[in-house]
């Protein structure tokens, strides 16, 4: 299902997108008013948290209540 999306300005009909179409930020003109729109992914890109070698099993270490095991 495509979505509309419109100038923020003057509702304008800008472009139709699919779901997670939009991967970076787009800047788009409104050919009707000429206001800048600038558009973003509705959520970032999932990045893998790094983990530690050895220890609880938390993401991250400076947070980490129980320190990694040694040895």
């Amino acid at each position: 299902m495509l979505k509309n999306i419109r100038c923020g300005a003057c509702s304008a009909l800008l472009f139709r997108a699919g779901q997670d179409a939009i991967a970076n930020t787009i800047e788009i003109k409104c050919r009707r008013c000429g206001t800048m729109n600038h558009l973003r992914p509705a959520e970032p890109a999932p990045d893998r948290p790094e983990r530690h070698e050895q220890g609880c099993g938390c993401y991250a270490l400076k947070d980490c209540p129980t320190p990694p095991a040694t040895g």
